[in-house]
């Protein structure tokens, strides 16, 4: 199993509508891409964030490095362009890759 964790840096004052667009839209959409199994989503509350902040973090279950792989190359690009323009540069993005071994 892999998970793929994103989490996201986001100014508090669209915090509520990006978090609606993820498990409305954004979420639905990378799961139907067929490469991940499930996902958890949540907000990080503990380290605090900077003030006017908040902190999001999302993980996708891949069954296997290939998925996700294959999500990254194929799929990655043009659900990341897919962002909304109110949220572009207004938050900040990592992203890390788990695997179970």
């Amino acid at each position: 199993m892999v998970l793929y964790a994103v989490k996201v840096q986001i100014a508090e004052e669209i915090a509520e509508a990006w978090r609606a667009w993820m498990l409305h839209t954004h979420i639905p959409e990378v799961l139907q891409t067929g490469w991940f199994r499930g996902h958890r989503f949540g907000e990080i509350v503990e380290p605090p964030p900077r003030d006017g902040y908040k902190v999001f973090l999302v993980l996708y279950e891949a069954a296997g490095e290939r998925d996700l792989q294959n999500y990254l190359e194929k799929d990655a690009p043009r659900l990341r362009q897919a962002y909304p323009p109110e949220f572009q540069g207004r938050f900040e993005a990592e992203r890390w890759i788990w695997v179970m071994r």
